[in-house]
């Protein structure tokens, strides 16, 4: 049942999120595959990366929709909704987060470790709140619905997809590749394995905060 407290919850999970892909961005050391297409058309076209983020977010609704076709519901639709919102969160993180820009790499590395596990809490929160899938893991569910499909090979997949067209898109129209790093490695590795902990650990404690 949806209620005021698990609703805000479910906010401050997508403000969570939005300031580990920052740090990550930050970390100048790699960021997570799926961010990584927001990132380089961010570059490309010259806007924000939250801007990027809500038009790719909106993009991967759009697929549903002509995959799920009669099955596409309203709280598909919502994905879009709070896709704007989330690239809103994504640019007030990274206007929080510009101090942190450094060149000293150990500071890099903590950074980069940092928003690992905030992105970790952040899925987490969303997911435990069941109000609206993150669009592109909405996508990935579609996906495996559809065909029948693990949902954790069409995720691996799908990641391998986003770093493949960030690289592509990178070296096209930035003459180099940019934002895939030995960061986007660890994060495309550790995130998961990371949100099994905190399933484990934590799940009464977050739980509590919304019942």
């Amino acid at each position: 049942m949806l209620t005021t407290k698990r609703f805000f919850v479910f906010i401050i999970g997508l403000l969570v999120l939005s300031f580990g892909i920052a740090l990550s961005i930050r970390s100048g050391l790699g960021i997570s595959p799926v961010s990584s297409v927001s990132f380089v058309l961010s570059r490309i076209i010259g806007i924000s990366v939250g801007n990027t983020t809500t038009a790719f977010y909106s993009f991967c609704v759009l697929l549903q929709l002509f995959i799920l076709k009669k099955d596409f519901k309203l709280k598909h639709f919502l994905q879009v909704v709070f896709s704007f919102v989330f690239g809103k969160f994504t640019d007030l993180s990274l206007f929080i987060t510009r101090a942190f820009i450094t060149e000293v790499y150990i500071f890099r590395v903590l950074m980069l470790f940092a928003s690992l596990v905030i992105i970790a809490l952040g899925v987490y929160t969303v997911v435990l709140t069941d109000i609206v899938m993150i669009a592109p893991d909405g996508l990935v569910k579609a996906i495996a619905d559809h065909w029948s499909l693990e949902f954790s090979q069409v995720k691996s997949t799908f990641d391998i997809i986003c770093v493949s067209i960030s690289a592509i898109l990178s070296l096209v129209f930035l003459g180099s590749i940019q934002g895939l790093r030995e960061g986007t490695l660890i994060l495309a590795l550790s995130i998961g394995r990371l949100i099994g902990i905190i399933s484990r650990n934590y799940k009464d404690m977050i739980t509590a905060l919304y019942i």
